[in-house]
């Protein structure tokens, strides 16, 4: 079976179902994810007839927003959306969150009336609940280095780390002039120090060495041979090191060699899924049924 749908597949499996889809997550590449397992437990534990589906989006011109037409016409309730279509899912929006205006980017869509989206972003909030929970620490007492830190996901979490006030935040991307500006940008709403610098760039290893979390945003580890986006020679015992990747990744294994503290990304896609699902329904579902659903998917 199949385990995403094309638009092109869409419609007649929206008519065949027995139970209506008006849910899914968009994305390219989107076999992977794991958001149908947690939503559908979620669903299903509050007798919602319904089914979240993944919906493989093309990336040619026009393609995503001829999705979200797609599914308009089909009275789809919202989406989640992940990469490469955050920034896209955000121009496509008549309206968004504080949060999704800051960055730039929207990680879910909530259909109106009209037929227009409205979109907010729960990554930034999803990935404070999930550090919380894994370091016993709140967000805003770290030092935190986002490795990534322009794209979809990597900016939701430099604007979280500011708005919480982190004492020290170091945006790290590759050479380009987004980079400078996030971090004049969000250099005003936090009481931190706000720095940036470049992948390959020297002072590289000092801003990795001060810092007490380390997080990688870039897609690098969700293909099997990818690069690891850090030399795990820069780490040091006692780090932490989240990679927002949902599963075991080079640069995870790589940091436990060093004696760094380690997290996956599947405490981040829990929370950002259910704060989605309370955009949907107007409440929290039951995250511990959401989190053993995502445990019985590995």
């Amino acid at each position: 079976m199949n385990p995403f749908l094309c638009p092109d597949e869409l419609e007649k499996a929206c008519r065949d179902a027995a139970a209506p889809i008006r849910l899914g997550v968009i994305g390219n590449p989107i076999a992977h994810s794991r958001s149908p397992q947690m939503q559908q437990a979620a669903l299903d534990a509050d007798g919602r007839a319904l089914r979240y589906v993944r919906l493989l989006c093309g990336t040619g011109e026009g393609d995503f927003a001829a999705l979200l037409r797609l599914l308009a016409d089909l009275r789809f309730i919202g989406a989640n959306v992940t990469v490469p279509f955050k920034k896209q899912a955000y121009e496509a929006c008549a309206s968004t969150d504080a949060l999704a205006a800051l960055c730039g980017a929207v990680n879910t869509l909530r259909r109106r009336e009209d037929g227009s989206w409205e979109g907010s972003n729960t990554d930034g909030p999803g990935f404070s609940r999930a550090i919380q929970e894994e370091t016993a620490r709140p967000l805003a007492s770290l030092r935190v280095l986002i490795l990534g830190a322009c794209g979809g996901a990597g900016s939701a979490l430099a604007c979280q780390c500011a708005l919480e006030g982190c004492p020290a935040l170091t945006l790290v991307n590759r050479p380009r002039p987004e980079l400078g500006m996030a971090a004049e940008r969000l250099a005003p709403l936090t009481r931190g120090v706000v720095r940036c610098t470049c992948f390959g760039d020297p002072a590289l290893a000092d801003r990795v060495a001060e810092a007490e979390l380390i997080v990688n945003a870039t897609s690098l580890g969700l293909r099997e041979g990818d690069a690891l986006p850090l030399d795990p020679s820069l780490l040091r015992p006692g780090q932490y090191v989240c990679d927002i990747v949902p599963h075991d990744t080079p640069l995870r294994r790589a940091a436990e060699a060093r004696g760094c503290l380690t997290a996956n990304g599947l405490g981040m896609l829990l929370w950002q899924g259910a704060l989605s699902y309370e955009h949907w329904f107007g409440r929290l579902p039951d995250t511990d049924l959401m989190r053993r659903a995502l445990a019985d998917a590995e």
